[in-house]
């Protein structure tokens, strides 16, 4: 094998292994692009549950007010039954 043989076939490796090297950094761009947009995915979906929790939160807090209320008005009045105890 010549001189000029042995570089081209060394040429020629060294682009297949630049190939090879720019192929995997297409996929492990794809892959990091994909994982991008699932992580903006979860984020979207936990500030929803906490602006759903939050709600949840005050409405329980509000009905548990109006249950109090309610028992505060129910307890004013006596039924014919309990004025005998």
């Amino acid at each position: 094998m010549t001189t000029l043989e042995f570089v081209e076939v060394g040429a020629k490796e060294s682009t297949a292994m630049v190939e090879e090297i720019a192929n995997a950094s297409l996929q492990q761009k794809d892959s990091i692009l994909q994982l991008t947009d699932s992580i903006r995915q979860i984020s979207d979906v936990i500030q929803t549950n906490l602006a759903t929790a939050e709600e949840s939160s005050a409405s329980s807090e509000e009905l548990s007010s109006q249950a109090k209320l309610l028992k505060e008005a129910i307890e004013r009045f006596k039924l014919r039954s309990q004025e005998n105890f």
